[in-house]
């Protein structure tokens, strides 16, 4: 029997849960809802699914056995507390909320629940970042010492409900920083304490569209995180500096993933695997962990991490450093 699927939030990330669900054998999508009518049409219209401007009617009426929530952040909570109160699955977008608070009652939603709920983090599952992984893991690095993770981009938020504090809860650096963090925690491990440096430079926003965060993780690597929508050029970088070489990925979404040994100087690429995208993957994922009643690995203790070391940066940003 195959598990239904509705989507709750029908923007532009709930293109990646329709497709997502649609291509991930054992789901059906047979719903979505969003409180803008013109949206729900269109997803009417192109994938012939019932649609709701309530979506607590849809799920009475349709009683599905997975949620995805792809509303802005400002939202999730509301929406994923209750699916779990009803024993759906929740696939909930990254950032996991716009606020710790919001994110600590989700998380507490999950405990005991009969449902499991998985944060969006989906750059776990891109083949160069589980590559990396792997050779971390199998001990290429030895004692990690700095981490550099730049994602960046010149994007038009204005109009983007990441421009409104009251909808996102921050901008570049809650938007893409909180996928750098979460990478970050994914490869060695969690954030121990922050600085921060978020302004608001190019664009009209609420929120900032640049911020450079550094940081020290448990295990005493020191890392630095990039983030903005008003950085021309290609800027996106991603190394990691340990005591027997270093390791970088030379083209994000296409791998090589290069180490160079410290000892010798030479560099090896490995190849990643990019025969799946990393939504499949991550629907994939999710849909084994349902059947097998086991957590996913971006779950809610992960993703309430990276959320609080994202609000910590923020209150690191506003209290400027140390003056000279």
């Amino acid at each position: 029997m195959s598990l239904k699927a509705a989507v709750i939030g029908l923007g532009n990330i709930s293109g990646a849960h329709i497709k997502g669900w649609q291509g991930t054998d054992g789901v059906e999508l047979i719903a979505g809802a969003d409180v803008r009518q013109e949206a729900a049409d269109r997803v009417k219209e192109a994938h012939g699914i019932a649609t709701y401007t309530d979506w607590r009617a849809m799920l009475d009426e349709q009683r599905p056995d997975i949620v995805s929530i792809c509303t802005p952040p400002a939202f999730h909570r509301e929406a994923a507390v209750e699916a779990l109160d009803r024993g759906m699955h929740v696939m909930c977008e990254k950032p996991m909320a716009a606020t710790v608070a919001d994110a600590e009652a989700m998380t507490a939603a999950t405990e005991g629940a009969a449902a499991i709920m998985m944060v969006a983090f989906c750059h776990r599952f891109h083949g160069t970042a589980m590559k990396a992984k792997q050779l971390i893991d199998d001990g290429i690095l030895g004692k990690p010492v700095y981490f550099r993770g730049a994602f960046t981009g010149k994007a038009d938020m204005v109009g983007n409900h990441r421009a409104q504090m009251s909808l996102a809860g921050g901008g570049s650096l809650m938007d893409n920083g909180s996928h750098a963090a979460d990478l970050y925690q994914f490869l060695l491990g969690k954030v121990a304490n922050v600085s921060c440096r978020a302004g608001t430079f190019l664009q009209d926003l609420e929120t900032d569209d640049v911020a450079v965060m550094i940081f020290e993780g448990e295990n005493g690597c020191f890392g630095e995180i990039i983030t903005g929508y008003s950085m021309p050029g290609d800027f996106t970088q991603w190394r990691i500096v340990g005591e027997k070489g270093v390791l970088e990925i030379v083209d994000y979404f296409s791998g090589p993933v290069r180490f160079t040994s410290a000892e010798t100087g030479e560099a090896t690429d490995y190849e990643a695997d990019n025969s799946e995208t990393r939504f499949d993957r991550q629907f994939r994922h999710f849909v084994e962990c349902v059947k097998a009643g086991t957590q996913p690995i971006s779950n809610a203790q992960t993703a309430l991490h990276t959320q609080r070391i994202i609000d910590a940066a923020y209150r690191a940003a506003e209290a400027k450093g140390i003056a000279i």
